[in-house]
């Protein structure tokens, strides 16, 4: 266990390196050198070390045996389940509020979008919309599982708000918020699903392209 300063070392790296990962700077599979963190980051393999194990205990990286660390390729099954659960934890959000919904405090419109940002600011415009959504539910396990899925597949997130398919999911995202910042619960619901079922039926192709190395690096 550390304490102190090593504590905080470790933190700082792991929060680091957890954004990388997350946001998809490092290519699918990507063998994560101990010695070039640490050179990079500027700080002692140590501390790269135990962030390295807590990335995998999240899920977010995987190990092998005898050879390392390494980012994940990803796994169009393991995906949609993530995708699968995110979509039930937020429903469940607003089907726990149906007898007493009421509108939800949303944040304000972002500013215009324009490339190369216009991906970015979308995909942080919906993480942010299920964070907002799962805290309507007043529990905060649902809020904290709605965060490690928005995580898990944020690039997947990311490759498809700089599709073709952007204006449809931003479309889809401020039928969300209106229905959010009316009354009606059924609504909202009905966006929901619409919204998360045409993200899922586009993962099949945005998988291949992520392996195939043809998706844009964000």
């Amino acid at each position: 266990m550390y304490y102190g300063v090593e504590s905080r070392k470790v933190a700082s790296v792991y929060s680091k390196l957890k954004e990388l990962v997350v946001d998809f700077q490092f290519r699918p599979g990507e063998h994560l050198h101990i010695n070039e963190l640490s050179t990079t980051l500027k700080v002692s393999v140590t501390p790269v070390r135990e962030a390295l194990i807590r990335l995998t205990d999240e899920g977010l990286i995987t190990t092998q045996p005898n050879r390392g660390f390494f980012t994940k390729i990803p796994d169009l099954h393991e995906i949609d389940d993530v995708y699968g659960l995110l979509h039930m934890v937020l429903r469940s959000s607003l089907e726990a509020r149906q007898d007493d919904f009421v509108a939800a405090p949303l944040s304000g419109p972002d500013a215009e979008m324009a490339a190369p940002d216009a991906a970015r600011l979308l995909c942080i415009r919906l993480e942010r919309l299920h964070d907002q959504i799962a805290r309507m539910s007043l529990n905060r396990e649902l809020v904290r599982l709605t965060r490690q899925c928005n995580e898990r597949t944020r690039y997947v997130r990311l490759v498809d708000c700089g599709s073709r398919h952007a204006g449809e999911i931003r479309e889809q995202l401020s039928a969300l918020v209106a229905a959010l910042q009316g009354s009606s619960a059924h609504q909202a619901i009905q966006e929901l699903d619409r919204l998360l079922h045409s993200q899922r039926t586009r993962l099949t192709s945005i998988v291949r392209e992520v392996v195939s190395g043809a998706a844009i690096n964000f």
